[in-house]
């Protein structure tokens, strides 16, 4: 049995914040703004970081910008879940079906206000990838890094909550 380590997991989604830059073509990003692995059971955020580093901990702002996750976290598990169950919307241009490692989940993307949000499901497990960024962060780029970031996640394959 797997466990996660708070320190590792936070460390790893830190990680998953920076901004992609392009040389080749030269383009930058900006950063994620959030991270998260939450719950595909009830959408509760397990880990999560943030690009805003400017918001003094413990202040009321910090305290506003974590419940603005948990309203995004559970909007977004809503519709991964409804998806996920409507084989026409998996059939559509904002999910993408990918295999790592020989499993198969699901990358949807979504719009929310002026957000660009990206859910994958770790496979076989009880939790979600969730990333939010800026609405100039182009889907295929947000695409391209949840399924990175989930193949350096295959400890947490099969990983199931209780």
């Amino acid at each position: 049995m797997v466990m996660l380590h708070s320190k590792n997991v936070k460390g790893f989604l830190e990680n998953t914040l920076k901004p992609y830059d392009l040389h080749s073509v030269d383009f930058k990003t900006s950063s994620l703004q959030s991270s998260m692995i939450i719950t595909a059971t009830n959408g509760g955020i397990l880990s999560y970081a943030t690009s805003n580093n400017d918001v003094p901990k413990n202040s009321i702002n910090e305290i506003n910008s974590v419940n603005n996750l948990k309203m995004m976290s559970l909007l977004i598990k809503d519709k991964w879940s409804e998806d996920e169950n409507d084989t026409e919307e998996q059939h559509s241009n904002s999910c993408y079906p990918v295999e790592i490692d020989s499993f198969k989940t699901k990358i949807y993307t979504y719009e929310m206000e002026d957000l660009h949000t990206c859910v994958a499901q770790i496979p076989n497990s009880d939790l979600l990838l969730l990333f939010i960024a800026e609405g100039s962060f182009p889907y295929g780029l947000l695409v391209i890094k949840i399924e990175r970031a989930m193949r350096e996640l295959t400890d947490l394959f099969g990983y199931k909550l209780g």
